[in-house]
């Protein structure tokens, strides 16, 4: 599995890689510039607004009808951690949970409409640690 996120925006970029080192999922974690989105059926003006989760090509859902449309947002990074470490499934259940699944898109949804005035926390601003989209 893929999680396509926005490789031109340095804060998803910082957590992306943060999630990668820390959490060490099975998903391949890469940035959605670096593939054709086309070939996963998710436009572009969604890749923009939130990071999803596709199965690689050529690699068919197991028991998932073709026309199944890929988590998004909050529910791709519980998929995404829920393959990773101890700690990564932990999260991800709790993420995915009923009672949380709620606030946790409320949460993704907050953050990435505002993403171009965050910086990722654990780099400096010199060294695109914010996010270079313009204001929505």
């Amino acid at each position: 599995m893929l999680l396509l996120y926005d490789g031109d925006c340095g804060f998803c970029t910082g957590w992306a890689d943060f999630g990668r080192r820390r959490f060490a999922p099975d998903v391949r974690i890469v940035p959605w510039q670096s593939v054709d989105p086309a070939v996963y059926g998710v436009p572009e003006e969604r890749l923009l607004r939130e990071v999803v989760l596709v199965e690689e090509v050529g690699h068919p859902p197991s028991g998932a009808p073709a026309a199944t449309v890929p988590p998004g947002g909050a529910m791709a990074i519980a998929g995404t951690l829920r393959s990773g470490n101890r700690a990564g499934r932990l999260l991800g259940r709790a993420l995915a949970a009923r009672p949380v699944r709620r606030p946790a898109a409320a949460v993704y949804r907050l953050v990435s409409r505002n993403r171009y005035r965050l910086r990722f926390p654990f780099l400096p601003a010199r060294e695109g640690a914010s996010c270079g989209l313009p204001q929505r």
